[in-house]
């Protein structure tokens, strides 16, 4: 008998009871699968939400840092940024340098340059969704941010001329420099000197100071530089362009000594008239002096051989009969000397990380340079001295709206200014094709003072261009500069803005020294910080 065999064979019970089982392990691990890809995801996103949250947090630490708080309420400024980015930390640690257990992340190698680190670590505990079903129900997560408060070299570098003392008018006895610079104050409330707007000046500029120099010597990562300019050529501290304290660069990191420098500033004073004749022979040279009438009532500077006179221009030994019309060694304000030094600063110790400022403060026009080579103050054939057009006016070529090249005859006291400008802002390796030279890179802001910065006219002649103010116009292209290294007009910020009052970019105007508060404060809030790591 012929058997047959059914292709389908009925499965023994035990069999099929072992096929479901497998089955749903199966389910079970494609689940669990599913919910550990799940429950990762949502780690990732929670750990990259609470590491946004903590550079955010490190910022704002590092802001309450710059304005020297305490730990607690860098503490504090670091939690709150950290919730508003949607996290609720459990934990939050902020740290600083301590000295007593120098951290080597946050603290410089010995004799290494100090910076203002702030390292913040916030932790969190994230939700499981799968995990949770064995027992898992928070994942712990961490993340830390190491923040930098920039720290900074800063140079002031600011207007010592006579001008400095006009905010009284003449005939009084404050406008001469020689009264009003020996006022018996002895503070920062009072400073020594009654010479106004110059007065203010010096409280304003302490007051930042202040806000720069917020940690004692020891532990204080930033630096300040100060330069003082007036004319271009005197070896006198009080009356050429000089690093200050002592005509040699310096960094400071003491605000003691700083205020105290800014304390003993004095505005620009030279000589009597009468002692101040220029005479090669007893090796003495002409320029500015104080003139006063036979009553003693100061009369303002005059320059005894600037202008065409019956002596001592026809004295056979002095080589020339011939009288000189040359007011180069007159003017008092070497915008571009002054920036030349203090963006020399920055070649000086140089700290490659930190922030680079540059702040000129003037109250007038550029008219004076730094003294061109072959300038021999006692040779007059070597006149005008300095970087002046040679028809000898106020060194200024009468258009604000010109730029010349130093070869060019015409290169006067406004275009030596820019090139400083550019030499202190473009940058040291391929710069900006409108950039004069390489430069240190700086950022500058500038300040215009009073009225003659928005006068439209040079003074000799007194004739407007384009009514547009020498010194305003000036300051705005240096600050321009100053913004990112780039002389460009097309990334001017105050292309538009006609009225040459008005803040824009970084360049400020000052009515008068009382508001000058307020642009040293308003460049201090400007200084950002940055996550480093």
């Amino acid at each position: 008998m012929i058997k047959t065999i059914s292709p389908y064979r009925k499965l023994h019970p035990r069999n099929s009871g072992q096929a479901l089982v497998l089955i749903a392990i199966t389910f079970v691990v494609l689940l669990a699968f599913v919910g550990l890809a799940m429950d990762v995801g949502q780690l990732f996103i929670a750990h990259g939400s609470l590491r946004r949250a903590t550079d955010a947090g490190a910022l704002a630490a590092a802001a309450q840092y710059r304005e020297n708080h305490d730990i607690n309420r860098l503490e504090a400024a670091a939690r709150e940024a950290i919730s508003l980015n949607g996290i609720n930390p459990d934990t939050v640690i902020v740290e600083i340098c301590d000295l007593n257990d120098p951290d080597p992340d946050l603290c410089p190698p010995s004799g290494g340059f100090k910076r203002k680190l702030v390292r913040v670590t916030a932790s969190a505990e994230v939700p499981m969704s799968f995990l949770s079903i064995i027992g898992f129900h928070n994942f712990p997560i961490n993340t830390t941010a190491i923040s930098e408060a920039a720290s900074m070299d800063v140079v002031l570098v600011i207007d010592t001329s006579e001008s400095m003392a006009f905010d009284a008018p003449p005939g009084n006895p404050l406008r001469d420099p020689a009264y009003c610079n020996n006022g018996d104050g002895n503070s920062i409330a009072d400073p020594p000197g009654e010479c106004q707007p110059f007065q203010r000046v010096k409280q304003s500029a302490i007051g930042f100071v202040q806000r720069i120099l917020d940690q004692p010597p020891e532990l204080e990562e930033d630096r300040l530089a100060i330069v003082t300019f007036a004319d271009g050529y005197s070896a006198d501290l009080d009356l050429g362009t000089h690093f200050r304290p002592d005509g040699n660069p310096r960094w400071i990191n003491d605000v003691a000594e700083a205020v105290n420098i800014i304390l003993n500033l004095k505005v620009y004073e030279p000589g009597i008239c009468a002692s101040n004749i220029w005479r090669p022979d007893a090796g003495t040279m002409y320029g500015p002096c104080r003139n006063y009438s036979e009553a003693g009532e100061y009369l303002g500077l005059y320059c005894d051989y600037c202008i065409a006179g019956p002596e001592p221009y026809n004295n056979e030994s002095w080589n020339t009969s011939e009288p000189i019309n040359d007011w180069s060694p007159y003017m008092t304000t070497n915008i571009g000397g002054g920036l030349r030094k203090g963006a020399a600063m920055f070649g000086h110790e140089t700290r490659e990380d930190t922030l680079w400022i540059l702040i000129l403060l003037t109250d007038g026009l550029a008219n004076a340079t730094d003294l061109e080579t072959g300038d021999n103050l006692t040779d007059i054939y070597t006149y005008p001295i300095g970087f002046c057009p040679d028809w000898r006016n106020l060194c200024q070529d009468n258009d604000t709206t010109t730029r010349h090249s130093a070869s060019n005859d015409l290169y006067d006291a406004d275009d030596y200014a820019r090139d400083m400008a550019d030499f202190a802002a473009c940058a040291p390796l391929n710069p900006h094709p409108d950039c004069a030279t390489e430069g240190q890179g700086a950022i500058i802001f500038t300040i215009g003072l009073g009225d003659e910065v928005i006068n439209t006219y040079s003074g000799t002649p007194s004739e407007e261009v384009n009514n547009i103010p020498y010194g305003a116009a000036l300051l705005r292209y240096i600050a321009r500069v100053g913004v990112v290294g780039n002389p460009s007009a097309e990334n001017d910020p105050c292309a538009g803005v006609s009225d040459y009052t008005r803040w824009c970019g970084n360049y400020y105007y000052s009515p008068g020294g009382n508001e000058l508060f307020l642009v040293f404060e308003d460049i201090a809030s400007r200084i950002f910080t940055r996550i480093i790591h």
